[in-house]
């Protein structure tokens, strides 16, 4: 009798769980969802990185974002989530002017970037693009007004 008294004490007694460790070197992430202004589009670019984000600019004529930033420390990481329909295509990065290796996971509606480096200080990369999905809106306009007048000149040959 004692013993089951005592295994149903263990039993309801409530669990107490470990916090989780985090060594003094850690950096934690932080995440940023800038707004990119493009032609008559709103883009949302996101940032997660263990330093500090400033700012981020578009290039339209180049294809290329450049995130300026500020690491205080070395071991540097961050993931950059880009909308395929602001640039796409064969993604390329470069950090203060020298192209860097990155791991880019291309998917339908935006690829990743996984970038680590270790470098302190004022960090520009910049991440160039093969395409700009908005530039081809004027070419589907073009395409568009060709089809009409197309179908309307046949129609009128037609009648004849």
């Amino acid at each position: 009798m004692l013993s089951s008294v005592i295994l149903l004490g263990f039993l309801s007694s409530p669990a107490f769980a470990q916090g989780p460790t985090i060594s003094s070197g850690a950096h934690m992430g932080i995440k940023w969802d800038w707004k990119i202004n493009a032609e008559n589009y709103t883009f949302h670019v996101i940032t997660v990185s263990n330093y500090d984000m400033k700012n981020v600019t578009f290039n339209k004529t180049n294809k290329e974002l450049v995130f300026t930033s500020n690491s205080t420390h070395d071991g540097s990481i961050a993931e950059i989530e880009i909308p395929t329909n602001l640039i796409g295509g064969n993604l390329t990065v470069s950090q203060n002017g020298t192209p860097v290796s990155v791991i880019v996971i291309p998917g339908t509606e935006s690829s990743t970037i996984m970038l680590k480096f270790n470098q302190t200080g004022t960090v520009n990369t910049s991440v160039f693009g093969t395409t700009y999905l908005p530039e081809f809106s004027t070419v589907a306009s073009l395409v568009m007004i060709l089809s009409i007048t197309m179908v309307l000149f046949v129609s009128k040959i037609r009648r004849f």
